[in-house]
């Protein structure tokens, strides 16, 4: 048996945002992750009306990291909600 430890595997964290579709909006939710040292490895958006759902993906963000972005993401004018989770 080996005596080395074996790292868990990173966790990947998925914020989905349901925001207003149009203006800065997108490029305001983006920003506060470079700033958390997250690594965004996907992003997908699909805008239907007024209304735009953005699903955006990172790597290397600790779980305080994480609720920390969350929270930031509510607060900003526009965002109707987000939801936060990990695989």
């Amino acid at each position: 048996m080996s005596s080395e430890k074996r790292e868990p595997a990173e966790r990947r964290w998925i914020f989905v945002l349901e925001m207003a579709a149009g203006g800065d909006l997108l490029l305001r939710a983006l920003s506060p992750f470079p700033v958390q040292g997250a690594a965004v490895t996907r992003l997908d958006l699909r805008t239907e009306g007024g209304l735009s759902l953005l699903e955006i993906e990172t790597g290397g963000l600790p779980p305080h990291r994480a609720e920390h972005l969350h929270a930031r993401l509510q607060t900003l004018a526009g965002v109707r909600s987000v939801a936060c989770g990990w695989r």
